[in-house]
């Protein structure tokens, strides 16, 4: 597998060059700085698989590199595992929104960094035939109208606004639980008919129906700001955490209104949204647990059914959020806004002492 590590520390550059040498067949290359990578990758043919980013760095930082390796054709779809001694939720996401496929905090566990590389390998190959659909126009043709699709099968909503994948987004909800963020929550929208819907319509018009929905999830969900993932069979998780989530009901009852005022190729989206499901504990079950019972909790819940008063009277609620104060709970802080002037500033450059521990590992590795 092909790296390109990117940080402006020689020393953690070392470190992992040595480490994964020695983990696995990994061939690293090293750049110090943004502008470096930026440099090697832009213009040449395809040289990476996977790219591991510094959140702190000068200029420009990894999450605003992250960004810009996404714009970049031949790597729309590679594995970027970001890299920090940070774990504020606040960074987690935008480095999952920027696109990132993972998030390793420093000081590293080799054998865990070994998994999440794994498991990104994983990813990169499944991904390899959807890019290969989308270069080949008549292959494409025959994906999206085709009359028989996986009804089971993830859709790529990533250039929705906020959208995720869902392999991503179970590793945002991961980091959740490793940040212990507070009131770490989920909650699940189903399409009650789209098994109906995927039977009835083409590939191209259940994908468009679905998208339909989550435009309106998007919508929403927008003060909250949470990101959002489609995990196949019409249904969508959302992940919220602070004391800021979307009422649920009211979310419902303004989809489905919205819902039912549009044009679609086959039937109408039937949906229900489920109640907040609450992170109870915070250990490595924690976030498939959470998504489980967000799930389970739209699953169990009835489809909402549109009348005239609904109609009249549905007010959308990403105007009014819902506001659950909490004793020992922290306001979630607003998102600053970016612009072309300010995209390089880096997080705050303050890192913990590890100097002892990172010469540590890297004397054992050297003599191992």
């Amino acid at each position: 597998m092909r790296l390109l590590i990117v940080d402006d520390e020689p020393s953690i550059l070392e470190l992992l060059g040595v480490a994964l040498k020695a983990l696995g067949t990994y061939k690293v290359k090293t750049a110090t700085s943004a502008k470096q990578a930026l440099q090697m990758i832009e213009g040449k043919p395809r040289e990476f698989d996977a790219f591991l980013l510094d959140i702190q760095m000068p200029e420009m930082n990894g999450i605003d590199l992250c960004a810009e390796i996404r714009r970049n054709e031949l790597y729309k779809n590679a594995p970027i595992l970001m890299l920090t001694a940070m774990s504020q939720m606040s960074y987690v996401e935008k480095a999952f929104e920027a696109g990132a496929t993972d998030y390793v905090t420093k000081p590293f566990n080799f054998e865990d960094l070994k998994q999440r590389l794994n498991t990104a390998r994983k990813l990169k190959y499944s991904k390899a035939s959807v890019g290969e659909a989308e270069d080949n126009p008549s292959m494409m043709r025959s994906v999206l109208y085709h009359e028989s699709q996986d009804y089971a099968s993830e859709l790529d909503f990533s250039k929705v606004e906020r959208f995720i994948g869902k392999a991503e987004f179970e590793n945002y909800v991961r980091q959740m639980s490793l940040s212990k963020a507070s009131q770490t929550c989920a909650f699940a929208l189903r399409v009650g008919n789209g098994a109906e819907i995927n039977v009835q319509t083409s590939s191209m018009d259940f994908f468009k129906t679905m998208m339909k929905v989550a435009q309106e999830l998007v919508y929403g969900t927008q003060s909250a700001g949470s990101l959002l993932t489609y995990v196949g069979s019409g249904v969508f998780v959302c992940a919220e955490h602070g004391n800021r989530l979307t009422d649920t009901e009211k979310l419902e009852r303004a989809i489905a209104t919205a819902l039912s005022t549009a044009t679609f190729t086959g039937p109408c989206p039937e949906i229900a949204v489920g109640e907040h499901a609450e992170m109870e504990t915070f250990d490595p079950g924690s976030g498939p647990k959470l998504i489980e019972d967000a799930i389970e909790r739209a699953m169990q819940r009835d489809v909402f059914t549109v009348g005239p008063s609904t109609q009249s009277n549905v007010t959308h609620i990403s105007s009014a959020p819902v506001a659950r104060p909490q004793s020992g709970y922290v306001q979630r802080p607003q998102r600053p806004a970016q612009s072309s002037q300010s995209s390089g500033s880096s997080p705050s450059k303050a890192r913990p002492d590890r100097q002892a521990y990172e010469k540590m590992l890297l004397d054992s590795l050297r003599n191992g």
